[in-house]
């Protein structure tokens, strides 16, 4: 294995743990390296000398990630993370309402809107689990003195995190299809 398929595979492998891959940007990163050392080679530079160059040039992968997580959040991203808020707290409002005794509704509708939205593409389920869940228990918390109220927290945690793992099967059937 030489030199630049070593670094797209830990790239890859890398990419697919933070939510970043997709096989286009994989295969546009190769092409400009491969270009990079084509260049290299013109120049007088052995096969090992131009990759090294080319990858020094390039950055490291760390370098190479930080850049792809700055572009990940989207104005997409913004919007899902604006409608998680107003979700949560509408659940809030609804919860706080002296007429208001299902808790199981409300409880499907936190983990439906953190799995949809986890589906449509939000790619942090952590934090979109935290914008949706945290309302209910910081009211049951800090103001009801009701230490069963982060189970709203924990249900949203678990539509969130459902849905971004459909998301990220679908999206692998989809690029191995």
């Amino acid at each position: 294995m030489n030199t630049i398929a070593s670094y797209l595979k830990s790239l890859e492998r890398e990419m697919k743990k933070n939510g970043t891959f997709h096989p286009d940007t994989l295969a546009e990163i190769e092409s400009h390296l491969m270009e990079s050392v084509e260049g290299n080679l013109r120049r007088g530079l052995n096969q090992a000398e131009a990759e090294e160059e080319a990858l020094q040039r390039f950055g490291s992968i760390k370098v190479v990630l930080s850049s792809f997580n700055k572009e990940r959040f989207t104005v997409m991203q913004k919007i899902l993370i604006g409608i998680a808020a107003i979700a949560g707290l509408f659940s809030l409002y609804v919860d706080t309402r002296p007429n208001w005794d299902d808790t199981g509704v409300l409880a499907m509708g936190i983990l439906f809107v953190c799995g949809l939205l986890a589906l449509i593409g939000f790619q942090r389920p952590w934090l979109l689990a935290l914008v949706v869940g945290v309302w209910i228990p910081l009211h049951g918390i800090l103001i009801a003195r009701n230490y069963g109220s982060i189970i709203a927290l924990i249900i949203a945690f678990i539509g969130a995190y459902a849905g971004w793992v459909v998301r990220a099967g679908f999206n692998r059937f989809r690029h191995s299809a």
